[in-house]
């Protein structure tokens, strides 16, 4: 799939959520959407949660290697933040970057089966970069079946102070 049918089929995928049933993390997973059959749907659902839960736990133990695995490592995987949207595992800062929050608390864990291997997450956090310094947001994973599971394909966060300067 080309770059613009992959913006494209995201969009799409973002259109059908805000009718999407949802499961949250402390629940079992909603019904499906009529595109996904209900045992496709709960598989999808609870693997992402999964993946989710999976990512975090890396996150709290500053572990790369095993923050690394829970993405997609193609040119399919796409990073939104509120100043671009960037393509690609290669030369994604992550990948050498070795900043760490002090503390990440999340909160609101939710996912939505979207298609058949593809889940939409979403979670509200509380970090904090540094002491003394805490940021609130929203952070939003798009999640696809690959050979080696569910794995993350788009990833975006933003802070809440920068969507209230956007009001």
């Amino acid at each position: 799939m080309g770059f613009s049918r992959a913006v494209a089929a995201a969009a799409l995928v973002l259109l059908g959520i805000a009718s999407a049933p949802v499961a949250s993390a402390q629940s079992t997973p909603a019904a499906a959407p009529a595109r996904a059959t209900a045992p496709t749907a709960a598989r999808d659902s609870a693997d992402a949660l999964a993946t989710f839960r999976e990512n975090i736990a890396a996150i709290h133990q500053r572990n790369k290697p095993r923050y690394l695995a829970t993405y997609v490592h193609t040119e399919r995987l796409v990073r939104h933040s509120p100043n671009a949207l960037e393509t690609g595992y290669a030369g994604w800062p992550a990948i050498t970057d070795s900043a760490w929050p002090d503390t990440l608390i999340v909160r609101e864990m939710r996912v939505v089966p979207i298609a058949p291997g593809v889940v939409y997450g979403y979670y509200r956090y509380i970090g904090v970069p540094s002491p003394g310094d805490t940021l609130t947001g929203v952070s939003t994973r798009v999640f696809v079946r690959t050979p080696e599971g569910m794995r993350i394909t788009v990833t975006a966060s933003w802070n809440d102070a920068v969507q209230a300067g956007k009001k």
